[in-house]
C-alpha cells in the first residue's frame, strides 16, 4: 500500500470514530477515485449525490497527496458561501484526520475569492478608522461576511458601508502603505504557496485568463497540479460571467476611478522626475476623455430604438430569422462609435503612460524607483488595456459569441457574451491541468453528454454514484389530477393568467395546510410568484414569506427559524439552499423552468444550434430544465433523517411527451400520489408529526 493510500485509509478510520458519523462506502470510494486521478494524473466527471459527503471525499485525498508529494490541488465551488463552508467547516475536520511527522509534513492550506470581496485597509483608514483594529483582530480572512458579522448593524446599513471599504478592482499593490497587511494580497501570497487552495469558479477562470495573458504564464494561484470543480453543473455560468465584456456608464465610471488611483500611486515618482504637472495633465486629460465617452453613451441611449443583437459570429447565424427579429433597431453605428471612442481613449492613454515611464526610467537615479513601481504600473495599465481591448473587440467577437445592446436603467449597455464555451475552456483549462468535475446533478438522462457538449470537457473517467438516501420511504411525489391547474403556456397565450394564478394558489394553499407549513415553493418568475401570492388563502398561524428582490440570506434564515412558515422563492433558492430537518418538509416546483429565449445570448445560442442542424429544444432547453428540476427537488432531502413531499404542479409533466423524460431524471423509487393528503400520510407528515432531532455537529460537517 502506498503512503498516500495508507494516509487516506487512516483518515477514514479516524472519521468513523467521530461521534455521529455515518459510514458511507461510496464516500470512501469517491475519495479513492479522486486520489487515483491526482496520482495519474487523469481527468473525470463524477455525480456524487447530496448526503454522500463529497467535500471530505475531495479534501482527504488532496491533503494526503500534499503531505506525501507536495502536489498542489485547487478545490473550487460555485459560490463564496460554499467556499467558506469548505474552509470553515469541512477543511478543519479533514485536517484533524491527519498527523504530521518528521517525514510527512502537514499540508499548507489557503483560501482565496474575488478581490472585491475583501476589505481594503486603505479605505478603512479613510472611511472607518475605528474599525481597522477591530477587523484585524477579529477577521480571519478580511472578507465581506466577516465584516457583516462583526459590525452590530442591520444588513441595509452595512451595505453602503461595505461599498465604501471593499477592495477596488485594481490597486497600487506594493506601493500601497498597507500592502504587507492587505487582506487580499495576504490571501494571494498564501494561495501561491499553499498545497490545498479553497476558492470559487470565478477565481479559477480569472486565474486562467491572467495566466494566458501574462509573460510568465502565471495567474492568481500559481502553478497547480490538479483541479477539483465542485458544483460543476454551475461552472458554465461562471465561465460565461468570466469571459463576458460589458461597456456601460458604471464601468466607464469605474475606469475614471482607476485613473485617479493610478495618478495618486505614481505621483511621488512624477514629482521626483520633476514631471508632476505633465503627469497630472495626462491623467486629467484621460478622465476628461472618459467623461466624453460617458456623454456619448448617454446620447446614444437617447437615440436608441429597440435594444437587441448588434453582431454575432459565425456571421451566417446573423441571417437566422430569430436573430433578425431580435436585432437592435437603429443605433448600430452609434454603438460602434461609442466603443471605438472608449478604445481610443484607453489605448492612447496606456501608450502615453508607457512612453513616459520609459523616459523616467532613463533619468539619473530613477531606475530603481521605477522598478519598485513596476507591479503597480502593470496592474493599472493591464486593467485599462484590457478594457480598451474589450471595447475594440465588441464588434469583432471571436469564436461563437454575440454582441448586443441592452439597458442599464435609462442608459444603454453594450455587452459581448460567449455562446459556445467548449473552445475557450479547452484552451484555458482542460488542456492545461488534470481535473475532476463533480456535482450532485452533473448528469442528465444518466450520462454526461450534455456537460461534455456545453463545456468541452472530455473526462477520461465517468461515474454516477448512488444516493445514500432511501427515497422510497422518505419521500412522496405529488402530481395534481389532470385539469386541476391550467397549462401555463396556454394560459399566457390566451391572456388568462389570472385563472392560472388562482388555480395555483388554491393548490399551494391546500398543500401548505396538509403539511402544516414547512413548504418551499420554487417559482420560475417573480411575476408568477407575486400573482399567486395575491390569491393565497391561509390562516395566520401558517405564514408565507416571499423572497424580496434583495436579501436572499435573510429570507432563508427567517424561514428556517419558523417550522410553520412557508417560503415563496426564485432562482437563487433552486440550488445551494440548505434547510435540513422539519423546517422544510415539502418542496413545490411550480413550473418546469424552461429557458425562454428573450435575452440576446439565449436567442443567439438557439439560432446557432439550429443553424448547425441541432434540435435546440432537445439539445439545450430540455437538458437544462431537467437539471434544474433535479436541483429544485434536491432541496428536500438533505440528511438521512429528512422526509417529505415533492409537489410538481406543471400539468405539462403529464400532458407532454417530455414530461416522462423530466420525471425519469428524479429519484425513481418515489411513490406517486394525486391526492396531497395521501402523499403527506405516506411519509408521516402532518400536524401531529414529532420534531426530528438533527445529527451532531461533527456529522453535519460531513454532509456534502
Amino acid at each position: 500500500m502506498s503512503t498516500v493510500s495508507y494516509l487516506i485509509e487512516e483518515a477514514f478510520s479516524k472519521l468513523r470514530d467521530k461521534p455521529g458519523f455515518v459510514d458511507r462506502p461510496d464516500q470512501h470510494q469517491l475519495a479513492l477515485l479522486i486520489s487515483d486521478m491526482i496520482e495519474g494524473p487523469s481527468t473525470g466527471a463524477i455525480e456524487a449525490p447530496t448526503g454522500l459527503g463529497k467535500s471530505l471525499a475531495a479534501l482527504i485525498p488532496a491533503i494526503a497527496h500534499a503531505m506525501v508529494s507536495g502536489k498542489r490541488t485547487v478545490i473550487a465551488t460555485y459560490t463564496n458561501v460554499l467556499a467558506e463552508q469548505y474552509w470553515r467547516k469541512d477543511l478543519p475536520l479533514a485536517m484533524s484526520l491527519f498527523e504530521a511527522s518528521p517525514t510527512v509534513k502537514a499540508a499548507k492550506t489557503a483560501f482565496l475569492i474575488g478581490r472585491q470581496r475583501y476589505a481594503c485597509l486603505t479605505s478603512l483608514y479613510e472611511h472607518m478608522p475605528d474599525m481597522v483594529g477591530i477587523l484585524q483582530m477579529n477577521a480571519e480572512l478580511g472578507i465581506e461576511t466577516e465584516f457583516r458579522s462583526i459590525l452590530p448593524l442591520k444588513q441595509r446599513e452595512l451595505t453602503p458601508l461595505w461599498q465604501k471599504i471593499s477592495a477596488p478592482p485594481v490597486c497600487p499593490g506594493r506601493l500601497c502603505n498597507n500592502y504587507n497587511d492587505c487582506f487580499y494580497y495576504r490571501g494571494r501570497r498564501q494561495a501561491e504557496k499553499a498545497q490545498v487552495v479553497i476558492t470559487n469558479h470565478s477565481v479559477v477562470i480569472q486565474d486562467a485568463l491572467l495566466a494566458k495573458l501574462s509573460d510568465d504564464g502565471k495567474g492568481l494561484l500559481g502553478d497547480y497540479d490538479f483541479l477539483i470543480l465542485d458544483e460543476a453543473h454551475d461552472f458554465p455560468q461562471a465561465a460565461v460571467n468570466g469571459l463576458e465584456f460589458e461597456l456601460s456608464g458604471p464601468r466607464i465610471g469605474s475606469l475614471i476611478g482607476v485613473s485617479a488611483r493610478l495618478e495618486n500611486a505614481l505621483q511621488p515618482l512624477a514629482k521626483t522626475a520633476n514631471d508632476e504637472k505633465s503627469w497630472h495633465e495626462l491623467c486629467h486629460g484621460f478622465r476628461e476623455g472618459l467623461d466624453k465617452c460617458q456623454k456619448a453613451l448617454i446620447a446614444y441611449s437617447l437615440q436608441l430604438g429597440q435594444p437587441g443583437i448588434l453582431t454575432m459570429t459565425p456571421e451566417a447565424v446573423m441571417q437566422h430569422p430569430q436573430v433578425k427579429s431580435h436585432e437592435a433597431k437603429g443605433g448600430v453605428e452609434g454603438a460602434r462609435e461609442v466603443a471605438n471612442l472608449v478604445a481610443r481613449e484607453a489605448m492612447g492613454f496606456v501608450k502615453t503612460v508607457e512612453k513616459l515611464i520609459e523616459e523616467w526610467k532613463n533619468l539619473d537615479g530613477l531606475a530603481e524607483q521605477v522598478r519598485q513601481a513596476t507591479d503597480t504600473i502593470r496592474n493599472y495599465l493591464s486593467y485599462i488595456r484590457e478594457f480598451g481591448g474589450g471595447s475594440s473587440m465588441l464588434f469583432e467577437p471571436e469564436g461563437v459569441a454575440v454582441s448586443y445592446v441592452g439597458r442599464s436603467g435609462a442608459d444603454a449597455m453594450l455587452r459581448q457574451d460567449v455562446i459556445d464555451l467548449a473552445a475557450p475552456l479547452t484552451e484555458l483549462l482542460w488542456d492545461k491541468t488534470p481535473y475532476v468535475c463533480m456535482s450532485a446533478t452533473l448528469a442528465t438522462d444518466g450520462n454526461f453528454d450534455f456537460f461534455r457538449r456545453t463545456t468541452g470537457a472530455e473526462p477520461m473517467y465517468e461515474e454516477i454514484l448512488p444516493s445514500p438516501f432511501d427515497f422510497a420511504s422518505a419521500t412522496a411525489l405529488y402530481l395534481p389530477k389532470p385539469g386541476a391547474i391550467p397549462d401555463p403556456s396556454q394560459a399566457r397565450k390566451e391572456g388568462n393568467e389570472e385563472s392560472y394564478f388562482r388555480a395555483l394558489a388554491r393548490e399551494i394553499s391546500e398543500i401548505i395546510r396538509a403539511c402544516g407549513g414547512r413548504t418551499l415553493a420554487l417559482f420560475h418568475s417573480r411575476r408568477e410568484m407575486e400573482g399567486v401570492m395575491a390569491h393565497i388563502d391561509l390562516p395566520p398561524d401558517l405564514p408565507v414569506m416571499m423572497q424580496a428582490k434583495y436579501g436572499f440570506g435573510t429570507t432563508g434564515e427567517r424561514f428556517k427559524e419558523n417550522t410553520k412558515a412557508s417560503l415563496f422563492a426564485l432562482r437563487s433558492f433552486w440550488t445551494g439552499f440548505d434547510a435540513p430537518g422539519e423546517t422544510l418538509s415539502c418542496v413545490i416546483l411550480v413550473r418546469v423552468p424552461f429557458e425562454v429565449p428573450i435575452d440576446p445570448p439565449q436567442v443567439a445560442r438557439l439560432a446557432w444550434m439550429h443553424t448547425n442542424g441541432m434540435d435546440a429544444f432537445g439539445s439545450h432547453t430540455l437538458p437544462i430544465a431537467k437539471m434544474m428540476m433535479r436541483q429544485g427537488a434536491g432541496r428536500l432531502i438533505r440528511r438521512s433523517e429528512d422526509k417529505g413531499v415533492i409537489a410538481l404542479l406543471d400539468p405539462r409533466l403529464i400532458s407532454k411527451r417530455y414530461g416522462e423524460e423530466i420525471l425519469a431524471n428524479l429519484p425513481p423509487e418515489m411513490r406517486t400520489f394525486n391526492d396531497i393528503a395521501d402523499a403527506v400520510g405516506w411519509v408521516g407528515l402532518g400536524w401531529g408529526t414529532k420534531p426530528r432531532l438533527l445529527p451532531s455537529p461533527e456529522l453535519l460537517e460531513n454532509k456534502d
